[in-house]
């Protein structure tokens, strides 16, 4: 499936499924073969060369907009000395905190650390699969009060790292 690695990669096809009809367009296969067929065939020569490649199902994810990009960096660049033991973390949009010589606002959620605090109580919580929305209000109380310090404070002095991987990466999207 030497061809069907190199459709996927060059991206001309929409998923594996267009490059299965372009290869039974090529007459490369006698029918369109399963998109399945497709990527497996491409991640064994992909493995085979030694360029093993990944595929993914599903919408690609949302990609930022060039504005996004460098509304990001600028956020990045503005804030890299920021003591961010000093600034409130909020998931409310609509709130601008600001203390004396900088004004931060949450831009997006891998610059906002109270996203990753959100995911750790959301996995437990759902984990206790509450009844009542008085039970999931609870839940959420007792799981915010029982976060660890440790874990905040590692959670806020990742701040330097999420900037500069948004530097690193001139705006986009980061692993945080």
């Amino acid at each position: 499936m030497k061809r069907a690695y190199h459709l996927l990669l060059a991206g001309e096809h929409p998923g594996a499924f267009g490059v299965a009809r372009q290869m039974q367009r090529e007459k490369l296969t006698s029918t369109i073969v399963s998109a399945s067929t497709v990527i497996r065939g491409a991640r064994k020569y992909g493995k085979e060369i030694g360029k093993p490649i990944r595929c993914l199902r599903g919408k690609p994810a949302k990609r930022l907009t060039h504005d996004t990009k460098a509304k990001r960096l600028a956020f990045s660049h503005e804030n890299k000395r920021t003591n961010w033991s000093r600034v409130m973390f909020t998931d409310r949009k609509k709130f601008n905190f600001s203390y004396p010589g900088a004004k931060v606002k949450p831009v997006d959620p891998d610059l906002n650390p109270i996203e990753n605090l959100w995911g750790l109580v959301a996995s437990k919580v759902d984990a206790m699969g509450c009844k009542s929305f008085e039970d999931f209000k609870q839940a959420i109380r007792g799981e915010l009060s029982s976060v660890r310090k440790e874990v905040l404070k590692k959670l806020v002095d990742s701040m330097p790292k999420r900037l500069g991987a948004v530097i690193e990466l001139e705006g986009d999207k980061t692993k945080y």
